[in-house]
């Protein structure tokens, strides 16, 4: 195979343009079913949260079954599969007539969401050279991250066009454009013999577990996933505390609230290019735990005082620095872990992640029926920064510390 090529290559590029376009089809998707079919069904809470639930638990539940099959097949592979899936999925959604069957059938897309996630982030070390990793990783997150600023209009075009169900469709239409375009893509092997010669055996179901017990006995791997579970953590408890501090502690309208998810989605987009434009000089342990502890302390001024222009200061700070994560975190893992088994140590994070959400959004209900949304989240918010200074801290005193076997190869004072 030829020289890998860069992330701004015509067939990288025009990949990348296909993984954005379909992470703004998932994004209309959840729109028109969160906002949409909740109003015209006239959904309960409990139908609400059953769908939230249908999207994120298949990440949980399949997470060790996901990267093992990455491994074992291929990233391309899997995430092929996974759009043809994806495809029938959304055309599933047509055939709901109650806003519960609608919920249930999203379990699909959470399954295909379980498997194409840790596949994409497996592609970037197959598809570009070592140098360009950094840079390739952040364009891939800046795909998540434009979807979450186009998706919802993308999705209001469809909706007043074709109603709520025309999301759906159009939901199906990109997972198909991604699936032409995968055969386009040039992904490089990986080398399937050991120093000696003998074939490495493959990969098989009962080595799921392999991601967590690398994470386990590697620093890096470990610490790097710690970060990423306490952001997440912030994450979730966000979902359930924006809306309440707008109505209750700013008493604003609806248009605020989204106001501030439009400056949020603007400033994350601008951080992601930012990150792109870095490349290698944020793909270090470092900036992974600056940006978490960041993004502590601007979670707190967003939705810690009851001043509305602290609150949009705060709140675009906020998307900043969590687009200066994802792709130096990605980047760590790859790094870290040996390229036959990056699909069950980003599968592994991915887990991690899913859970932190899941267990934010239980914390913030307990914690804001007792203290309120502001307290809450300075406590939460102040707790993730320090946290993550401590963790840096000892990282940076492991990383002075000289290695035992140099210590034994010095040389011995002459007698």
């Amino acid at each position: 195979m030829d020289e890998a090529p860069s992330p701004f290559s015509v067939r990288v590029a025009t990949f990348l343009s296909a993984e954005a376009l379909s992470a703004v089809g998932s994004w209309a998707t959840i729109i028109a079913i969160w906002g949409y079919a909740a109003y015209e069904y006239d959904a309960s809470a409990a139908d609400v949260s059953l769908f939230g639930l249908a999207f994120a638990l298949p990440g949980v539940l399949l997470g060790p079954l996901t990267g093992t099959v990455v491994d074992r097949v291929g990233p391309k592979a899997t995430l092929a599969a996974a759009k043809a899936v994806g495809v029938l999925a959304s055309l599933a959604l047509l055939t709901a007539d109650s806003f519960h069957a609608l919920a249930l059938l999203s379990a699909l897309h959470g399954a295909t969401m379980a498997f194409s996630l840790p596949a994409l982030q497996s592609m970037p070390p197959r598809l570009v050279a070592d140098h360009h990793l950094a840079r390739t990783n952040a364009l891939v997150s800046l795909t998540d991250e434009m979807a979450i600023v186009l998706g919802p209009a993308a999705g209001g075009v469809a909706i007043a066009a074709f109603g709520f169900r025309g999301a759906f469709v159009f939901d199906a239409l990109t997972y198909a454009v991604g699936l032409v375009i995968l055969p386009l893509v040039r992904v490089r092997p990986i080398a399937g013999s050991t120093a000696g010669g003998e074939e490495e055996p493959p990969v098989r179901l009962r080595d799921a577990l392999a991601g967590w017990r690398l994470i386990a006995r590697a620093p890096l791997l470990r610490r790097t996933v710690a970060c990423t579970f306490a952001v997440h953590l912030l994450y979730g408890m966000a979902l359930l505390c924006e809306p309440l501090y707008v109505r209750d502690t700013l008493g604003r309208s609806e248009e605020i609230f989204a106001a501030l998810q439009t400056a949020f989605g603007v400033c994350l987009v601008g951080g992601g290019l930012l990150a792109a434009r870095l490349g290698e000089r944020l793909a270090s342990f470092g900036w992974v735990a600056l940006g978490v502890g960041v993004s502590g302390l601007t979670a707190v001024v967003y939705l810690g005082t009851p001043w509305l222009a602290v609150a949009f200061l705060g709140v675009a700070a906020w998307g900043v620095a969590t687009a200066l994560i994802s792709g130096p975190s990605r980047t760590l893992l790859q790094r870290s872990s040996p390229e036959r088994a990056h699909g069950r140590v980003l599968s592994a994070d991915m887990v991690a992640a899913s859970s932190a959400e899941l267990a934010g959004v239980g914390l913030a209900g307990g914690l804001v029926s007792v203290l309120g949304v502001p307290w809450s989240v300075t406590l939460v918010g102040l707790s993730v920064a320090a946290w993550t200074a401590r963790v840096a801290t000892a990282e940076r005193r492991e990383a002075r510390r000289p290695a035992p076997e140099r210590l034994e190869a010095a040389p011995q004072p002459a007698a």
